[in-house]
């Protein structure tokens, strides 16, 4: 099974105890820490990906790093990715449950593409429009890129939304390729 979708269904699992016990956020927030934490400390992330430490030692790391900052559901589902060797999956699983989280809170993130800085008013038109297109609340990160030309370019999910000036002149090079 391919490490993508193992660690969709630990963060499902995840996910679902969760959402049961009431506790989405408070995992989401607990799964991030756990994660950066990782990431961040690098004796910490060697050992833990070290096979020939024992699954006690990585369970203990887990205690002394994280017994009274995480709940122990958090703790048992460290402890359960050491004991199926799959904490290295951490960080995928982490993203996964976040984008779960968004799902459940009926949220898209979005970004928006555009050759000059959009104005504020233009913000606002724009996450309306996508609100009203997709049924969800929109979070909108911003980018400039001048080759655009003019227009956005708007990405949600495998999504693409093309308004850009570059755009429309390849589709329009392209239309023309096609008829000679």
């Amino acid at each position: 099974m391919r490490e993508e979708s193992v660690a969709r269904r630990y963060a499902a699992a995840l996910f679902e105890q969760a959402r049961k016990s009431d506790t989405v956020p408070v995992a989401g927030e607990e799964l991030r820490l756990v994660a950066e934490t990782v990431a961040a400390d690098g004796r910490m992330r060697a050992t833990l990906s070290q096979p020939v430490v024992t699954e006690e030692r990585k369970n203990q790391l887990f205690e002394q790093a994280f017994g009274g900052r995480v709940s122990p559901a958090t703790l048992g589902f460290l402890h359960l990715l050491v004991e199926k060797r799959r904490i290295g999956l951490l960080p995928q699983v982490q993203a996964e449950f976040a984008r779960l989280v968004l799902d459940f809170r009926n949220i898209a993130h979005a970004t928006a593409v555009s050759a000059v800085p959009l104005a504020p008013d233009q913000l606002l038109a724009l996450e309306r429009s996508l609100e009203a297109r997709t049924g969800k609340d929109i979070e909108l990160e911003t980018q400039v890129d001048p080759s655009l030309l003019g227009g956005v370019l708007v990405r949600i999910g495998d999504t693409v939304y093309d308004g850009t000036v570059k755009g429309k002149l390849e589709r329009l090079r392209e239309q023309l390729l096609a008829r000679s």
